[in-house]
C-alpha cells in the first residue's frame, strides 16, 4: 500500500541566466523537505516534492506550474525567482485555487492571498541600504538594471529614497539579461560620464560578474565607487576572481555570518549537507524557512487546501 504524502511542486532553475543564485534556493527547500521527513514529517505523512528545472524562462515557468497543478496534482508551489517568473506563475496558481510560496527579494506593490511572500521587501532592505550609502559615500546615485520589472520598481524606489534625503539620480540605465561587452561598455562609459558617489545594481543573473569584473579593468576602485546591489549575492562573488567584489556593498536580511544559534544551526546542516562549494544566500534562507512554514501551518490545519492553509499560516511562525 502507498505511503500518503503531501505533494508539493518545487520551481528553480538549475541553467539558465539566473541559475547561480537559483541552485541554492532548490537545495535550501530540499533541505529543509529532508529535515522534516526525518522528524517524522507532517502529521506522519513525508512531504513529496516534485520538481522541475525551468531554466530561468517566464514562460517556461508557466507552463510548468500549470503541469504542476493539473497533472501532478500539487496545490502548493514553492518557486520562482526574477519577478517576471512570479508574475508568469501567479495567474496560474489563482486560477486554480492553489497557493504559492515565493522566496525573493521582490519590489513590492503586489498582493495576492494566492502568495506568500517570503523575500525581503523595500522597507526591509532599501531603506537602510540607501542610509548607509547617503552617509558613507554620497547622494549622487546611477541606477542601472536588467530590463523588467523587479529593476524598473526597485530602482524608481532608491531614487525616491535618494530624492528624499536631498539626493539626486545622476543617470539611469537598462540593459538586456544576456549582457554583452558593448552592453557593459556603454555602462562604463555612462559612469564615467555621469560621475556619481555610487552605483546601485539590478543587474541579475549571469551579467554580474562580468560587469564587476569589467568595472575593476576600466580602473575604478569599488571602495571609492562602489557598486551597492541587492540582487548580488554570494552565489555570483563566488565566481569573481580574487580583489573584484572588494568595497562593493549589499544588504540583505541574512548572512551565513549571523551568529544566531538557529542561524548557525541552519549554516551547519547546510554544510553537512552541501558541503562547502554551495554558498549559503538570503534567497536560500527564505527559501528554507518558508517550507518551515507552510509544514507548521499544515499541521495545524490537517489541510493544504487554500481555505484551510492560509488561516493557519497567519498564526504560525518560524525563528
Amino acid at each position: 500500500m502507498a505511503i500518503a504524502t503531501w505533494r508539493v511542486g518545487v520551481l528553480f532553475s538549475r541553467t539558465g541566466v539566473t541559475s547561480a543564485i537559483e541552485r541554492t534556493q532548490h537545495a535550501a527547500t530540499l533541505l529543509a523537505i529532508e529535515e522534516i521527513n526525518a522528524a517524522g514529517g507532517v502529521l506522519g505523512r513525508p512531504i513529496e516534492p516534485v520538481s522541475y528545472d525551468p531554466g530561468s524562462t517566464p514562460s517556461t515557468y508557466r507552463q510548468l506550474t500549470a503541469r504542476l497543478l493539473d497533472e501532478d496534482r500539487v496545490r502548493v508551489v514553492f518557486g520562482g525567482h526574477m519577478s517576471s517568473t512570479r508574475k508568469a506563475m501567479l495567474p496560474v496558481v489563482e486560477a486554480r485555487g492553489a497557493l504559492m510560496f515565493y522566496p525573493t527579494l521582490y519590489e513590492g506593490f503586489e498582493y495576492s492571498r494566492h502568495c506568500i511572500y517570503t523575500g525581503a521587501a523595500p522597507n526591509q532592505n532599501s531603506v537602510q541600504l540607501v542610509d548607509y550609502l547617503s552617509r558613507d559615500y554620497g547622494k549622487k546615485v546611477f541606477l542601472v538594471g536588467s530590463n523588467y520589472v523587479y529593476p524598473y520598481e526597485s530602482n524608481r524606489i532608491i531614487a525616491d529614497l535618494f530624492g528624499l534625503i536631498g539626493g539626486k539620480t545622476v543617470d539611469e540605465l537598462y540593459v538586456p539579461l544576456d549582457l554583452t561587452e558593448q552592453h557593459i561598455k556603454k555602462i562604463l562609459d555612462r559612469i564615467a560620464a555621469a560621475k556619481p558617489d555610487v552605483i546601485y545594481s539590478t543587474i541579475v543573473g549571469a551579467g554580474i560578474a562580468p560587469f564587476y569584473t569589467a568595472f575593476k579593468e576600466a580602473g575604478f576602485d569599488g571602495r571609492i565607487l562602489p557598486i551597492a546591489s541587492q540582487s548580488t549575492s554570494e552565489a555570483d562573488i563566488r565566481s569573481l576572481a580574487p580583489g573584484v567584489a572588494e568595497g562593493h556593498v549589499t544588504a540583505a536580511p541574512f548572512f551565513e555570518v549571523c551568529e544566531s544559534p538557529r542561524a548557525r544551526a541552519f549554516v551547519e546542516a547546510w554544510r553537512a549537507r552541501w558541503g562547502d562549494d554551495l554558498p549559503v544566500t538570503a534567497p536560500a534562507e527564505a527559501a528554507y524557512f518558508q517550507v518551515y512554514l507552510y509544514a507548521t501551518a499544515l499541521e495545524r490545519s490537517g489541510s493544504d487546501r487554500l481555505d484551510d492553509l492560509l488561516p493557519a499560516l497567519g498564526e504560525v511562525e518560524y525563528e
